[in-house]
C-alpha cells in the first residue's frame, strides 16, 4: 500500500510553493538590494524608504538585506552613492570619448539627460530632488551632492574649453555653472509640469542651442 504523505501546508489548506529559493551571493545581491533602494527612494522619499519594503522589492528577507546593509542609512548612503556613480561616471565616459568631436560629446549628453528625465523611467529625477531635499538636514547627502555638482561643472567646462579654446579657464567653469543650475532648474520644471504640457524634443533642441551659444560665446 502506498504511503499517504501530508504537508503542514495541506493541512491549513494552503498550497505548497513548488518555486525554488532564490540564490544569491554578494557579487549578485547587492546590486538587486541597491536598485531596489533606489527605485524606492525615488517613488516614496525618505519617509518610505524602510530596510522591509526594499526587502520585499527585492525578493529577499529582511535578516538577508540586513547581513549587507545592518542599517537604514548605509543602505541610503550606498543607494545614493550608486546613482552617482552611474550617471557621473556615464558623463564622463561621453565627454572623454575621443572617436567624437567636443560638438558631438556635447550634444550626446544633453541628450542623454533628456532621456533620463523625459523618457518612460523618470525614477532619476524624483530620485535627485528627494536627495536635494534631504540633503538640508542630513550632512553627509548633502556632501554626495556637493560632489556631484562639483563633478558635473569639471565635465562641462572640460568641453566648454575644447569648444572655445580662447577661453580662460575661470570663464569656462563660470559658464559651466550655469549650464549646470540650468540643469537642476530643467529638473525641477519638468518633473512639475504633465506629460502633455510642452512638447519636450522641441525644448531639448532649444536647450541644446541655448548652452551650445553659452559656451562658444567670446570672452
Amino acid at each position: 500500500m502506498k504511503d499517504l504523505k501530508i504537508t503542514s501546508e495541506e493541512i491549513r489548506g494552503v498550497s505548497p510553493s513548488h518555486e525554488p529559493k532564490r540564490r544569491g551571493n554578494r557579487r549578485t545581491r547587492i546590486p538587486e538590494i541597491l536598485e531596489a533602494a533606489i527605485r524606492v527612494f525615488a517613488d516614496e522619499g525618505y519617509v518610505g524608504f524602510t530596510q522591509r519594503r526594499i526587502a520585499s522589492d527585492a525578493g529577499i528577507r529582511l535578516s538577508t538585506l540586513q547581513h549587507y546593509f545592518g542599517t537604514r542609512e548605509e543602505l541610503l548612503k550606498s543607494a545614493i552613492a550608486e546613482m552617482a556613480r552611474r550617471h557621473i561616471g556615464s558623463y564622463r565616459e561621453m565627454a572623454k570619448d575621443n572617436t567624437r568631436s567636443p560638438d558631438e560629446r556635447f550634444e550626446r549628453i544633453i541628450d542623454h539627460i533628456f532621456d533620463l528625465l523625459t523618457g518612460p523611467e523618470r525614477y532619476a529625477g524624483a530620485f535627485i530632488l528627494h536627495c536635494w531635499s534631504l540633503a538640508e538636514h542630513e550632512p553627509f547627502v548633502q556632501k554626495v551632492m556637493a560632489d556631484d555638482q562639483a563633478e558635473l561643472i569639471d565635465i562641462f567646462a572640460g568641453l566648454i574649453a575644447k569648444l572655445n579654446p580662447l577661453l580662460v579657464s575661470g570663464e569656462c567653469v563660470l559658464r559651466a555653472g550655469l549650464i549646470v543650475s540650468h540643469l537642476f532648474g530643467l529638473l525641477v520644471f519638468i518633473r512639475r509640469c504633465g506629460d502633455d504640457t510642452l512638447d519636450w524634443r522641441s525644448f531639448q533642441v532649444a536647450s541644446k542651442a541655448v548652452w551650445k551659444a553659452l559656451s562658444k560665446a567670446p570672452q
